[in-house]
């Protein structure tokens, strides 16, 4: 019972967070607001007992993709930075439905827990050799390739996001002139 009020208060935080997020336009508020959703996830997989994912989504978005972000957007100037009455309405009414559905379904997968998986092979596993150990073999056997496109497809977007920061940089330089 206390996992679930847990539980029930970092994905509240979560979602405050999220609406932050998409309501601000100053970006520093922006990139704080996710700060914080990033952390509210973290504790969301600290209470539904993933210590490791927890801790990877700490480590990885918490620190390292919003520095990240703030370094994208110290390249960028404020100017072309600040939303200006582009909030994505429509948009956000329209995927709202699909945003709760996630919601649902992870409050299922964590009330059920490891239970629902089939014939219980998860839950002798994580016993037999602990969660960290199991998520490490499944993510470097099973989905090797999976796992290395994954870091493929960030290391473009950092690369991407670098470029359109320097463009955006010389772009405003030039128009300033």
């Amino acid at each position: 019972m206390v996992r679930l009020i847990i539980f029930l208060i970092f994905s509240a935080w979560a979602v405050i967070s999220g609406i932050g997020v998409i309501t601000f336009t100053n970006p520093i508020y922006v990139i704080l607001w996710l700060l914080s959703a990033l952390i509210a996830v973290a504790g969301i997989f600290f209470t539904a007992g993933a210590e490791l994912v927890g801790a990877l989504q700490l480590l990885i978005y918490a620190v390292a993709i919003a520095v990240f972000y703030v370094f994208v957007l110290t390249a960028v100037p404020w100017e072309k930075a600040i939303k200006k009455g582009t909030h994505y309405r429509m948009e956000g009414v329209v995927s709202l439905p699909l945003v709760i559905l996630l919601y649902v379904e992870m409050a299922i997968v964590f009330l059920l827990g490891i239970t629902a998986s089939p014939e219980g092979k998860f839950r002798a596993f994580i016993e037999k050799f602990g969660n960290t150990e199991v998520v490490g073999s499944i993510l470097f056997t099973k989905y090797f390739f999976a796992f290395e496109v994954v870091s493929l497809v960030l290391l473009i977007g950092m690369i991407g996001a670098v470029l359109i920061g320097r463009k955006e940089s010389q772009t405003y330089e030039n128009d300033t002139r």
